[in-house]
């Protein structure tokens, strides 16, 4: 039930960030008293422009949930593929694969974020695909440990015996077994995309032409003193967001 309420409040946000951001941008924004509080008519309170809080953060969601999608696409093709190639291959091409998921495991979102910013500017694409292309590993080392665990059942031992392709075994017997730990693992590495999607757009480091939950916090953060809700409200949403994806992550696992 968790689960499902988890995953239920997630979607209507997802929704309501389609819906109420057309353009991604607050400049469509009606505009109205500033630095009102929260209350019934502005439930988030207004920005120092007079811009409905409530309404910046949906469409500040447009690019912080896009973030998190790209970043998680990535980081499923990537760890599902090197997984298996991991769990499936003789034992030297396995110790290859993963000295080199470790390598990639090691390296600094972080710093690769400024190098991918100072090489190529801000985009919100490029944010999402360093979040990505280094958040493969936790991914691959569960695809890899499940891999392992039902080749390693007699019976798919003989179907090798037998001449049964490495593409059939993995359709049939292992994919059927990766649904939940796929699902699971996707959770932590959309949460945390999130996460880091704020983080690195707090320092500077997100696009500086799509409005995000992280460059909301930053500029509300910078306005504390004109307002406690300029940096509380979107904070929220985003630790929101991440417990949402948790919760959902850990359901799915205690089903497995």
């Amino acid at each position: 039930m968790m689960r499902g309420v988890a995953a239920g409040l997630l979607a209507v946000l997802s929704l309501a960030c389609l819906l109420f951001a057309p353009a991604g941008v607050l400049d469509h924004l009606p505009l109205g008293t500033p630095l009102l509080p929260p209350s019934a008519l502005h439930p988030f309170g207004t920005d120092d422009l007079g811009r409905d809080l409530l309404a910046a953060v949906l469409q500040g969601g447009r690019a912080s949930l896009t973030v998190g999608q790209i970043a998680t696409s990535a980081a499923f093709d990537v760890g599902l593929i090197v997984g298996l190639v991991a769990g499936l291959a003789p034992p030297l091409l396995e110790e290859i694969v993963m000295r080199a998921t470790e390598i990639v495991a090691s390296l600094s979102t972080l710093l690769l974020a400024i190098l991918v910013a100072s090489l190529f500017g801000g985009s919100t694409l490029a944010l999402a695909l360093d979040i990505g292309l280094t958040g493969w590993p936790v991914i691959a080392r569960l695809v890899r440990i499940e891999t392992i665990t039902v080749c390693a059942q007699p019976s798919l031992r003989a179907a090798v015996a037998l001449g049964v392709s490495p593409a059939a075994i993995v359709r049939r017997h292992v994919l059927p077994v990766l649904v939940s730990t796929l699902a699971a693992s996707s959770g932590i590495v959309f949460g945390g995309a999130i996460l880091a999607e704020a983080a690195l757009a707090f320092v500077g480091l997100g696009d500086p032409a799509a409005t995000s939950w992280g460059q909301m916090i930053a500029n509300g953060f910078a306005m504390l003193g004109l307002g406690w809700w300029l940096y509380t409200m979107p904070a929220l949403v985003v630790v929101m967001v991440a417990g949402l994806v948790a919760a959902a992550t850990l359901q799915t696992r205690r089903l497995a």
